[in-house]
């Protein structure tokens, strides 16, 4: 696995399927108890036409993809999340092979998911 193939699947696995989750909990919640808020936000949302249906699905898939992003930043270094500014090293990490995946002196992570939204 490279830099850019674990974006890609970061991606596709993470940012892509948090958001088809939690549409899909908005249109049909699951479960024997459902919380009170939940129900309310699920009968709201079922409650909006088509075209404002389609308006929250891209809020959510781009509040996926900020998340997405603001963690890749933090591993790349670029967004702090402490006072001594260390550094984060993601490695991948084989029998036969060991791959910095943010490595600084290559494009970095949240780049990449930019580059090929």
């Amino acid at each position: 696995m490279n830099s850019e193939a674990f974006v890609d699947a970061l991606k596709c696995y993470v940012r892509d399927a948090a958001t088809e989750d939690v549409i899909s909990r908005l249109k049909n919640p699951l479960g024997r108890r459902i919380l009170p808020h939940v129900k309310i936000q699920s009968e709201w949302y079922n409650s909006l036409s088509v075209e404002d249906m389609i308006h929250v699905n891209g809020v959510i898939a781009s509040t996926s993809n900020e998340v997405l992003f603001g963690v890749l930043a933090v591993l790349d270094g670029i967004r702090v999340i402490d006072e001594e500014k260390g550094a984060l090293e993601l490695i991948y990490k084989t029998e036969s092979c060991k791959v910095i995946l943010n490595d600084p002196t290559e494009i970095g992570l949240h780049e990449l998911l930019n580059s090929s939204n």
